[in-house]
């Protein structure tokens, strides 16, 4: 069973993806404090993390980039979400994937399906 983690500052989001997630058979861990990202993703180790630009005012690409620099962290698929234009910002600071808001239930599904399928698929002998 894979596991995604959620990082969202909206309780309503973190709800309706939480339950979303659970109906498709993901196991899901949230986190919604920019302070607790990190050490919850040291914790969980998720399969893939869907990350909010913004959490409480705060821009996460800065905790993204760590995210991909550091040891045990740095394969995880994330899947970046925002309400603004700023797709290219988030794949340039490391996003496998952007997805706008508001998205539908199937589309943020089919999304991370397909960011943990890619990132399962094993890197090819030299």
């Amino acid at each position: 069973m894979s596991t995604v983690l959620i990082v969202d500052d909206d309780h309503g989001m973190i709800r309706l993806l939480r339950t979303l997630f659970e109906l498709e058979g993901f196991q899901v861990a949230t986190v919604s404090s920019f302070d607790d990202v990190l050490p919850t993703c040291r914790k969980v180790l998720p399969d893939v993390i869907l990350m909010d630009l913004r959490l409480r005012g705060q821009e996460t690409l800065p905790l993204l980039r760590q995210i991909r620099q550091e040891d045990g962290l740095a394969k995880i698929p994330v899947v970046m979400t925002s309400g603004m234009d700023c797709g290219s910002r988030c794949l340039d600071a490391g996003a496998d994937i952007f997805l706008p808001k508001p998205f539908l239930p199937d589309e943020v599904v089919r999304k991370v399906r397909e960011v943990i399928r890619t990132s399962d698929t094993p890197e090819p002998a030299n």
